[in-house]
């Protein structure tokens, strides 16, 4: 992810997190079907740095591209993070552009080749609403009696991390702690679970790649939530991590005192805002050229009316 301000921090929290290959192990073994994992070569895994990915999809979403070996052959194990929080009917055929995009990057590389290889596309959503779509493609066309064969379909492995039980999201710690982050983030619960989020990150053996993980989390957190909860947060933070004896409890004074991002002069509070508030604005916009009422607008971004109609002004000028 090339941009890596404030105005995205869902992106960049799940790209950190799944930029990790224990932690995408961890994904596949314990949340793909059992028929895949169980022939996947996990020694094989490695990460695809140049994915072909559409610069102006990039800007929706957050891509990273793996590739395995599956019953010796190789694969490709595609996560596509739908970071917004409203759901995109049209995140089929965004899929389906970025799949055709890696195979030709592949055909380049590889001329000779006869075969493509398969691609597994995963979608990890944590909007409010539950997922409702379940036809990726077909659903996008008129239904004109005797077309159906000639519409493109495929399948796509779909997490509504929101709306998954505690007790059934599991896998290593890492990846159980930006899983239930994920689904609190949203809610006004998020600060009764924050301790026992924190708390399963304390027990992390490693403590050195804990204390590394609580940056990226703090970062996340301080970047995601209301600027007037910040001492809220930061009192259940240094409660928990204090709790920890190998973790830096000093972490939590740097990120909230001297700012998320190493030398910016901006105050935290004053640089959040900021970053959120053009998060809200980006977000409207792309709204906004989807036919979205500003109703709708208002209740996803919290955009007064009145700001959804300047912006809405400012996109039909463009």
């Amino acid at each position: 992810m090339k941009n890596e301000n404030l105005s995205n921090p869902h992106d960049k929290f799940f790209k950190e997190s799944f930029g990790r290959k224990e932690v995408v192990m961890s994904f596949i073994r314990e949340y793909l079907p059992e028929k895949l994992h169980s022939r996947f070569d996990f020694n094989s895994l490695e990460i695809i740095k140049d994915t072909c990915i559409d610069k102006e999809l990039a800007e929706h979403f957050s891509d990273i591209l793996y590739r395995i070996k599956l019953s010796g052959k190789q694969s490709f194990i595609y996560c596509l993070f739908e970071h917004k929080s409203y759901i995109d009917s049209w995140i089929g055929f965004q899929l389906l552009r970025n799949m055709v995009k890696i195979w030709e990057g592949y055909l380049k590389q590889h001329k000779r080749a006869k075969k493509l290889p398969v691609i597994i596309p995963v979608v990890i959503y944590h909007g409010r609403e539950k997922w409702n779509i379940r036809e990726l493609i077909t659903s996008l066309f008129d239904e004109i009696e005797g077309t159906e064969h000639y519409i493109p379909d495929f399948k796509a492995e779909i997490y509504d991390i929101s709306h998954i039980p505690d007790d059934r999201i599991k896998g290593e710690i890492l990846l159980r702690v930006h899983f239930l982050l994920f689904k609190y983030i949203f809610r006004p619960d998020l600060f009764e679970k924050l301790h026992e989020i924190l708390g399963i990150l304390v027990k992390l053996s490693d403590k050195s790649r804990a204390t590394e993980y609580l940056e990226v989390l703090l970062r996340y957190l301080v970047a995601s939530v209301d600027s007037k909860k910040t001492e809220v947060l930061k009192k259940e933070i240094e409660k928990t991590i204090n709790a920890g004896e190998s973790i830096m409890p000093t972490i939590a004074e740097k990120w909230f005192h001297q700012g998320v991002e190493a030398g910016r002069e901006e105050g935290i509070e004053k640089g959040i805002e900021k970053g959120i508030e053009k998060g809200k604005i980006e977000d409207a916009e792309k709204m906004i050229s989807r036919g979205m009422s500003n109703a709708d607008i208002r209740d996803i971004t919290g955009l007064s009316i009145k700001r959804i109609e300047e912006i809405r002004k400012r996109v039909k000028e463009k």
